[in-house]
């Protein structure tokens, strides 16, 4: 513990705190200092002696007084605010909260200054803060090595080294968001007796290839695998299916390693984590990654060991390599149930089954299908005939034709409602996933969805969300400047590969940049200048061509102009259906940009035995190779006593009177040095090659 802290605890300031560690012996310390065990058992000894004095005991209890006053002041002013905000909000009024507004602040406590920091800070800010001139840091760091501007962002831990210099601590304070539905007074609400029992939202997940979507496949009986590109699923998808007359609502989640986004987006919205591994391979990097999900979503996992019906199966493995993870079969005395199925046979599917509904039998599941509806946007895309569609998982309320309805930066009214099997339908109720038109743009995928009173509400909610968009992107872009950016360019020479993304959805194409920024490295980087979803068009190849970028297609084709306009100004454009190969492709051709490395390869050694003057050539060298194998184009160092006085390259290389193109160790040859004529009988030629060595991301990495 830290003097100041240890002072409060006993009532006293810093000053006569270190007055009482001089007593005890312990010198030389400051408000700011810490104390280690031994000298805080002295501390408590001393006090626990001196305890109960009557001045002591009236110091505390007028503290306590004062400590109470405020907590009871707080509260009835919290109170207060809630029963105005109870009055102020009617349900046909557009009402908003804002965030409270908050600031650096610097404390005075005990002596002690305390620089409490929110978000990002400038040293000339910190200085500003600390009560000292700015080039006074800039001094002390510029002596240390580093070269940093009134302007230049610091982090925290430089942030508390200065501090520490000037007696005083740095305290980071988190800002926390308001939620979409708490800014505008958007969440409801409910009474017990609305509540009924609702279908359990489940989540499959686990490593790629392992039989997640088969899984799902074989519980439906719809042959979703067989149209997948690659057999990889490549966007969420939500199903409804029915076993002895309870409804279950499956998430289907992505399970190679370029969709860690959408799978943290399955975590979310799910009761129940199905994690399916394969009994012949075991636990992989994906099965790790969903066991994080899962466990950060705080929700019951159960284990489908698939696979059983292969050659190598062995689910003891499966369970072992799990238990390392802090998953432990009920079997063994954990609360994990394992279930051995096999999903192209259709083995123990009811097993899987019963266990999710007696699981979600005990988690008592409820919601209210009276009020107004709420729900996560699963995925969504531009369709060319319908417009804007929306994948919505309805978590609150029922969800109706005709509701006015606003997600993030999109609004509009519900024109129709298709459930999981493509079916037209008027509602979506409680866990039931349905595909949504009718909204004004595309929404992002993992934006929660609210029904509200009317479409002047709507647009009101999202003109404020688009506001503190804009405001946001201001702010992260206030610290650099065209000129800073220019010259970081420069100095670190960093190669850029421009990008335009397009793809079938939204998800595909938050996925797809989140898999190609990963592979920036501090020597080349991914520019993604626009990523959107729909189709590559003519403005797509104009904007390639102004700006130097490839075309990446995702699921999507270019239009029959964009393609002819393509090839006119030369711009590539790659498509695929699978992720992974894109990334690929992208990794590869950064590889390509960068720089290579060079490596010396020595060759071999000559002796200089006799120098020979030749009029108009000059001196020629009579030698014995040493060592090795010299060529006649080999570059060459010329060595004397162990030092190089040249460094170039031979002019001519002979055997006998003719020319040679190598020479190898124990044969004798002439030799001319191109641009050096100050050779010497006992200096060594040494003899070497440069290796030019294409490197790969990994060697930056």
């Amino acid at each position: 513990m830290r003097v100041h802290e240890i002072a409060k605890k006993y009532d006293k300031t810093s000053k006569e705190f270190l007055e009482i560690l001089n007593e005890l012996g312990i010198e030389g310390k400051k408000s700011v200092s810490g104390l280690n065990e031994d000298e805080v058992i002295k501390v408590e000894a001393y006090f626990n002696s001196n305890e109960g004095t009557a001045e002591e005991t009236d110091k505390k209890s007028k503290k306590k007084k004062k400590k109470t006053t405020k907590v009871k002041e707080k509260k009835e002013k919290v109170v207060k605010e809630k029963k105005e905000k109870k009055k102020k909000g009617k349900r046909n009024e557009f009402t908003m909260n804002k965030a409270e507004e908050v600031e650096d602040e610097v404390i005075e406590e005990d002596g002690v200054k305390l620089i409490k920091i929110r978000g990002e800070i400038t040293l000339g800010n910190f200085a500003e803060k600390l009560g000292i001139n700015v080039s006074e840091l800039i001094k002390k760091l510029f002596l240390k090595g580093q070269m940093l501007t009134i302007n230049s962002v610091i982090d925290m831990d430089l942030a508390e080294e200065l501090a520490d210099d000037y007696d005083a601590m740095v305290e980071q304070e988190e800002v926390e968001e308001m939620a979409f539905g708490d800014k505008f007074n958007l969440e409801v609400g409910d009474k017990e007796t609305d509540l009924v029992e609702r279908a359990p939202i489940i989540t499959i997940m686990g490593h790629v290839d392992h039989g997640k979507t088969s899984l799902l496949d074989a519980i439906r009986e719809a042959n979703v695998a067989d149209g997948e590109a690659g057999g990889i699923t490549q966007k969420i998808g939500a199903y409804q299916i029915v076993k002895d007359g309870k409804k279950i609502s499956f998430v289907d989640t992505p399970g190679h390693e370029a969709f860690t986004e959408m799978r943290a987006r399955g975590a979310q919205v799910t009761d129940i984590a199905i994690l399916v591994v394969a009994a012949d391979d075991g636990v992989m990097p994906q099965t790790v990654e969903a066991v994080a999900h899962a466990k950060s979503a705080n929700v019951p996992i159960i284990i489908a060991v698939n696979k059983i019906d292969k050659d190598g199966a062995d689910p003891s493995r499966v369970k072992n390599e799990l238990m390392e993870h802090g998953l432990v079969p009920v079997e063994w005395g954990g609360d994990v149930e394992f279930i051995e199925i096999s999903a192209k046979f259709k083995q123990n599917l009811e097993g899987i089954l019963d266990t999710i509904l007696i699981t979600a039998e005990m988690l008592e599941l409820k919601g209210n299908p009276k009020k107004r509806a709420k729900g996560v946007v699963m995925e969504s895309r531009l369709d060319p005939k319908v417009g804007p569609i929306a994948d919505v998982l309805v978590q609150e309320g029922t969800l109706k034709v005709g509701d006015i309805i606003v997600a993030g930066e999109s609004y509009g009214k519900v024109r129709a409602l298709l459930n999981d099997k493509g079916e037209k339908t008027e509602v979506a109720s409680l866990s039931q996933p349905a595909e949504v038109i009718g909204f004004n743009t595309v929404p992002e995928a993992g934006d929660v969805m609210y029904v509200v009173q009317n479409e002047q509400h709507a647009r009101r909610i999202v003109e404020e969300v688009e506001k503190d968009r804009k405001l946001n992107d201001q702010n992260k872009k206030k610290h650099i400047s065209l000129e800073v950016l220019s010259q970081h360019m420069d100095d670190i020479n960093l190669k850029e590969l421009n990008l335009i993304i397009r793809a079938d959805s939204k998800g595909s194409v938050q996925a797809l940049k989140e898999s190609l920024n990963k592979l920036s490295t501090s020597e080349v980087a991914v520019n993604i200048i626009q990523a959107t979803s729909g189709a590559i068009s003519e403005s797509d190849i104009r904007l390639a061509e102004a700006s130097n970028a490839i075309i990446l297609g995702f699921n999507v084709r270019p239009t029959t102009k964009a393609m002819r306009d393509a090839e006119k100004a030369g711009v590539e454009i790659r498509t695929s259906s699978i992720i992974y190969q894109i990334v690929e492709d992208i990794e590869q051709a950064l590889s390509g940009m960068l720089d290579p490395e060079y490596k010396e390869v020595y060759l071999g050694r000559i002796e200089i035995k006799k120098v020979f003057k030749v009029s108009k050539i000059g001196n020629i060298a009579g030698c014995y190779v040493e060592d090795g194998k010299i060529y006649a184009d080999s570059k060459i160092r010329i060595l004397r006593n162990g030092v190089m006085v040249y460094d170039g390259e031979l002019a001519s290389l002979k055997r006998y009177q003719d020319d040679a193109k190598e020479v190898i160790v124990g044969q004798e040859c002439g030799l001319n040095i191109k641009n050096f004529n100050d050779i010497k009988e006992g200096d060594t030629v040494e003899a070497y090659k440069i290796d030019e060595i294409q490197r790969t991301l990994k060697d930056v990495k």
